[in-house]
C-alpha cells in the first residue's frame, strides 16, 4: 500500500517500531534513574546472571536451558512492552478525535 508521499505501509511500520524501540529504551534508563527498587532489581538480575554463568556445579545442558528461558522470557517482555506502548498511542489518538482534537 502507497501512502501519500510516496512512503509504503511497511516503511510507515518500520518508523513507528524503530521510533517505539528507541523511546521504550530511553524509558527503562529513566525508571531506573528515578526508581530505586527498579535499580536494585536490574543489579540483582545481574548479579544472578554472573552467578550463575560462573556456577561449575550446573550441568551445561541446565544452565543452557535456563538462560534459553530466561532469553524468550526478555523477547516476550520487550514485545509485550511494544505492544502496550502502540496501544497507548492508539488509544491517545483515539481520545483526541473523540475530543475534536483530531479529525
Amino acid at each position: 500500500m502507497v501512502l501519500e508521499g510516496g512512503g509504503t505501509m511497511e516503511d510507515m511500520m518500520e518508523i513507528l517500531n524503530n521510533a517505539v524501540t528507541e523511546r521504550l529504551e530511553i524509558a527503562y534508563f529513566k525508571l531506573i534513574k528515578e526508581n530505586e527498587e527498579v535499580k536494585q532489581g536490574v543489579e540483582a538480575v545481574k548479579e544472578l546472571s554472573i552467578k550463575l554463568y560462573e556456577n561449575t556445579d550446573i550441568p551445561k545442558e541446565v544452565r543452557r536451558q535456563i538462560e534459553d528461558y530466561k532469553d524468550i522470557s526478555d523477547f516476550i517482555e520487550r514485545e509485550m512492552q511494544k505492544f502496550i506502548y502502540v496501544e497507548g498511542i492508539k488509544d491517545g489518538i483515539k481520545l483526541l478525535r473523540e475530543l475534536g482534537v483530531l479529525r
